[in-house]
């Protein structure tokens, strides 16, 4: 398993602590522990939040309502605001850097609403001013959780294994749904970007030039990357596989969990049914001491 060897800067979203809460925090983390070591506040993100990140630039959306909310653009290490950019009445379903420039795909209604209005909004990230908006009369809902970016497309899940591709320059929009669906099913696909034109949804691996799948695990909830290596998750642990399919190793066995990020050396699991975090030293395979729950895994920036 290739794991870097240097630990990568972590940043997550907080809920604000104290009664009332009153909005939401960006903390960089400690990646042994997940100790939270400096934080700034942002607002309420209580419908969601969406962010990209492309070296030092952190660009993010905290939801506390569900339209109009604008995209923040901060220093990833210091949190300093660069800009803020307004969107209108719109809901930002997610956000990527593409060729230099800012994307954010954005809908007239909360983006999981059925009928909405699509649309990608680019943005020139020197100036961060909208370079031009492309309409998306193809696309009818996106479920924030079934979305992804990788190799200049946005990719949009559905249950009963149909995928939206959108090219992100043209707009155009490529349906790759199997005949064996009857329709497109709304609910939630966990999908994510695996690099090297592959597209986790769900316990598949799907190759994006050839649109053929494999599944190393039936019953994992979703797949994420492990370094070099990828991960699968769900009711029986965490098991990561090589890119061919080999089995390297079984972590957590029989602990059912939601949701697995793998960054630099550690990884990071939160469990389905509880609130209960782990950390894993990939170096020694010995669990870490922490005192974070599993909502903070949940809510790290990692692509």
């Amino acid at each position: 398993m290739t794991v870097s060897a240097i630990a990568v800067g972590l940043i997550a979203l907080l809920p604000a602590g104290g009664p009332g809460g009153g909005g939401a925090r960006l903390a960089h983390l400690a990646p042994a522990t997940l100790a939270p070591r400096d934080a700034v506040h942002v607002a309420d993100s209580s419908l969601g939040f969406a962010w990209a990140r492309r070296g030092q630039t952190l660009a993010y959306v905290a939801k506390p309502r569900a339209t109009g909310s604008p995209i923040h653009i901060v220093h990833a290490r210091t949190f300093a605001r660069r800009r803020v950019i307004q969107v209108g009445d719109r809901d930002v379903c997610g956000l990527t850097f593409d060729r230099g420039d800012l994307v954010a795909l954005t809908a007239d209604r909360p983006c999981y609403w059925s009928g909405g209005r699509f649309a990608l909004v680019r943005f020139d990230s020197r100036s961060w001013r909208a370079r031009g908006t492309i309409a998306l009369p193809g696309l009818h809902t996106v479920f924030p959780t079934n979305l992804a970016f990788g190799d200049g497309a946005a990719f949009v899940a559905y249950t009963g294994a149909g995928i939206d591709a959108i090219d992100l320059r043209t707009g155009v929009v490529t349906r790759h749904h199997p005949k064996r669906s009857l329709a497109k099913g709304e609910g939630i696909v966990w999908t994510r970007w695996l690099d090297r034109h592959q597209l986790g949804v769900g316990p598949a691996i799907v190759d994006v030039r050839t649109w053929r799948s494999r599944t190393f695990d039936p019953t994992a909830l979703g797949v994420s990357t492990a370094g070099a290596d990828l991960v699968a998750y769900g009711p029986h642990g965490a098991e990561i596989f090589t890119r061919s399919g080999r089995l390297r190793l079984r972590l957590l066995a029989g602990t059912n969990l939601g949701v697995v990020r793998v960054v630099g050396n550690f990884l990071y699991a939160g469990e389905r049914d509880t609130l209960t975090a782990h950390v894993i030293d990939l170096r020694t395979r010995h669990e870490v001491d922490t005192t974070a729950d599993a909502n903070l895994v949940w809510t790290l920036l990692v692509p």
